[in-house]
């Protein structure tokens, strides 16, 4: 289930030049942005494989340091059990304006560790009197900033169909799309047919190949329904399913539900997950 969480986050009193020591000293970390007259510092320490620790964040505008503080997590279960989360080659850090208003959000992307969860995104806004922050959980497929049709969105996938309906290899997850502003995260998917039409194509493609090599399709198929649904082609996506399931080809895999019985299960699940509405 994603999370969000907003909070203000209150600017501390310790010198920025305390973080820049810190990267120089054996087994820590210290990554940059800047834009414009603002720059952030985030440093930390690897203490083993896979494990980090003292997570710090300063942020300067000219001069006037705005914020210093340790990172940490105010999302369920998460606290300060986090590692720098920079995906696809970019960097933990990085500024962004968001949502179009002329002044520039920091991103900082952050992992929690684990074969499958979860990497979380905190957006600092300077734009108020005091920053603020808020978090949001991408779980395991993460998030990349992109600009569809002119706007900026965050590019993520439904991890909720994950084990849904087959092994966590074999599922597919369709994508979704959200935008941020003044201190929330929205879902924006629906706005972008052609992202969404995409990915549909994509799944379909997978499916077509695995069915060739008479392997389980249910999750590849899950995700491809989703899409078609968002799209308005639900009641088409569902003859299609059924048409499937008579060839036999929805009874592989283990587990169940198989055949017709998967197509049924298929709409209760994209029902209560809004793609229906």
């Amino acid at each position: 289930m994603r999370q969000l969480v907003t909070v203000v986050a209150a600017a501390g009193t310790l010198a920025l030049c305390a973080g820049a020591g810190l990267a120089a000293t054996a087994g820590t970390g210290h990554q940059v942005a800047s834009a414009g007259g603002w720059r952030a510092n985030f440093t930390f320490a690897k203490t083993a494989d896979f494990q980090y620790s003292k997570l710090h964040l300063t942020v300067v505008h000219g001069s006037r340091l705005v914020l210093d503080q340790p990172v940490r997590s105010s999302l369920p279960g998460v606290g300060n059990r986090l590692q720098p989360g920079g995906i696809y080659g970019r960097s933990s850090l990085s500024f962004r304006d968001l949502n179009a208003d002329g002044s520039k959000e920091l991103l900082l992307a952050l992992y929690t560790g684990g074969a499958h969860c979860c990497f979380l995104e905190q957006v600092f806004d300077f734009s108020g009197a005091k920053p603020r922050k808020t978090e949001f959980d991408f779980a395991d497929p993460g998030a990349t900033v992109k600009v569809l049709g002119g706007k900026v969105v965050f590019v993520t996938r439904d991890d909720s169909f994950a084990y849904e309906f087959t092994d966590y290899a074999d599922s597919g997850a369709p994508v979704q799309l959200w935008a941020y502003n003044d201190g929330r995260f929205t879902n924006v998917t629906r706005s972008h047919e052609p992202a969404i039409a995409k990915d549909a194509a994509f799944w379909w493609n997978g499916y077509r190949a695995q069915v060739k090599r008479r392997g389980d399709v249910r999750g590849l198929l899950a995700a491809w329904a989703a899409d078609d649904a968002l799209l308005g082609r639900a009641a088409l996506a569902k003859q299609t399913l059924l048409r499937i399931a008579a060839g036999g080809a929805l009874d592989r895999g283990f587990g169940s539900p198989k055949g017709s019985a998967y197509v049924r299960a298929l709409w209760r699940f994209l029902a209560v997950k809004g793609y229906l509405g």
